[in-house]
């Protein structure tokens, strides 16, 4: 029900600005995802995006987009999304809606809900725009952390989903954003305060203090560019499982992520390279309220590789690889004398084919490869994928 009364809002509010006298202005487009896939037994929609080991014909993602121009200074720009999360199809939601006011043309100011500023998420949130077809690792749900509970060795206490993701999968931050870009685009920069940190999500406020992210990107040359990434936050939610916890206490719990990357292109060939640092500071606390252990850290770390080429000799298609590496830290539990790894290290490999089949319809066929240190996960998963926007 909340879904639809933000949805209803946003049409009302989009009427209004399109019967207005004004000169305002609306654009509307969409983009939608259409696949074949076929995961390993083992597939799950945590782990590999995939949610069972069937042959399956289904739409993981479906947006619709709306700017309205209000004046020459400001607009508004909107999203609503329908997707597969945790296995099913959600109901359709407002993934971004932003009121922006450019004081200059090299500085925007953003409220409202917007892609989260950390590292590459333009490129990663449209299939249009990402030469793979799975999100990297660091956006799947990987580690023994709640937003509920903090620590945990089962199941969580929210959707089923084991555990947070570095960075929120589906992209998207609530807050105030300063955003801008020099004359010649040789450094772009991206400043916010949001509700909540980056691996986490809030639609009203739950903490006495802010998530800051910072996103840093220069290109001193045509042929690289290089950027960095800072968040630091709460990423924990009130409920009445985490009650023995204050509000001041529960925003101490904070998620702190960092994360560098540097991309080469030349002609016809794409390489890049990106390292991620994630620590969330937890509590652990029982499914019955009870504070088992006060302070913990959770560290992971992320390496990726992936070069792409597009091909002389076929207009349109490209072919690319991507590797990655998942590294869990180990874990100290003082109060009961134990260390060790929460999670396997994981190794992933994803080669693609794509073929832009008209201007903004881009065929995929997408081998991935996934291996876990110490265990026989079977969760590859090969997948043809449309990407249609209108």
């Amino acid at each position: 029900m909340r879904y639809c009364n933000i949805t209803v809002s946003l049409i009302l509010v989009l009427v209004a600005i399109t019967c207005s006298p004004s000169n305002a202005q609306v654009a509307i487009g969409g983009l939608a995802d259409f696949e074949l896939r076929k995961g390993g037994p083992d597939s799950d929609a945590t782990v590999n995006q995939t949610p069972n080991d069937k042959w399956m014909v289904y739409t993981p993602t479906i947006r619709l987009f709306i700017d309205a121009s209000l004046s020459d200074r400001w607009y508004v720009s909107g999203a609503l999304q329908s997707d597969y999360y945790t296995g099913r199809r959600s109901d359709i939601f407002v993934s971004s809606f932003n009121l922006n006011w450019m004081p200059s043309e090299q500085v925007t100011v953003t409220a409202g809900r917007f892609i989260t500023p950390f590292g590459r998420a333009e490129e990663l949130i449209l299939s249009s725009q990402h030469s793979f077809v799975h999100m990297p690792l660091s956006h799947v749900w990987n580690m023994p952390v709640d937003r509920k509970r903090g620590y945990v060795f089962s199941a969580t206490s929210y959707d089923d989903v084991p555990g947070q993701a570095m960075v929120y999968q589906r992209l998207y931050s609530q807050g105030v954003m300063l955003g801008g870009v020099t004359k010649r685009e040789t450094f772009r920069y991206r400043l916010a305060a949001t509700l909540t940190s980056v691996s986490s999500y809030a639609d009203l406020g739950q903490h006495v203090r802010p998530a800051i992210v910072a996103d840093l990107e220069v290109r001193p040359v045509i042929w690289n560019r290089t950027g960095l990434s800072y968040a630091n936050g709460p990423y924990m939610v009130d409920d009445p499982v985490n009650d023995i916890l204050n509000d001041s206490r529960l925003s101490a719990y904070l998620q702190q992520i960092i994360s560098v990357y540097t991309e080469f292109s030349h002609s016809y060939y794409q390489l890049l390279f990106q390292f991620t640092f994630n620590r969330w500071d937890s509590p652990w606390i029982d499914r019955s309220g009870n504070l088992v252990e006060d302070d913990i850290e959770n560290n992971v770390s992320h390496y990726m590789a992936q070069a792409k080429v597009r091909f002389p000799f076929w207009v349109g298609g490209y072919g690319a690889i991507r590797y990655e590496q998942f590294l869990p830290g180990e874990i100290t539990l003082k109060s009961r004398n134990i260390t060790g790894q929460p999670t396997p290290d994981k190794q992933r490999l994803e080669m693609v084919l794509g073929y832009k089949l008209k201007r903004n319809i881009t065929l995929k066929a997408s081998y991935l490869l996934s291996r876990n240190d110490g265990s026989e996960l079977r969760d590859d998963v090969a997948a043809i994928q449309i990407s249609a926007g209108f």
